[in-house]
């Protein structure tokens, strides 16, 4: 098998650069774009996302403590109405 011509392209979208067989039109290798970053601005990205990863959390655990006093208030009125039901239900054979 003769080996094919291979293309060099760049992505227009993502600015990667694949390597093309130009025969069978299968990607043979890619390679992305390295971004270069300053100390300054890494810190920064990770600061944001810090920053917003405790607000999720902080969202979450109201919630949850919504959730949970919730949960407990319907508890108590079930206490409370339990008292109510104390009654034993009907048995089937009673009813005839």
């Amino acid at each position: 098998m003769s080996e094919g011509k291979r293309v060099e392209v760049v992505c227009p979208c993502c600015q990667a650069t694949l390597l093309v067989d130009s025969q069978t039109g299968l990607v043979l290798q890619s390679g992305r774009k390295k971004e270069s970053l300053s100390l300054e601005e890494a810190f920064a990205r990770e600061q944001a996302r810090k920053e917003k990863s405790d607000e999720m959390f902080q969202k979450v655990f109201l919630d949850e403590k919504k959730r949970q006093s919730s949960l407990e208030e319907k508890f108590k009125e079930a206490l409370k109405s339990k008292d109510e039901l104390d009654e034993p239900p009907p048995r089937p054979w009673d009813l005839d």
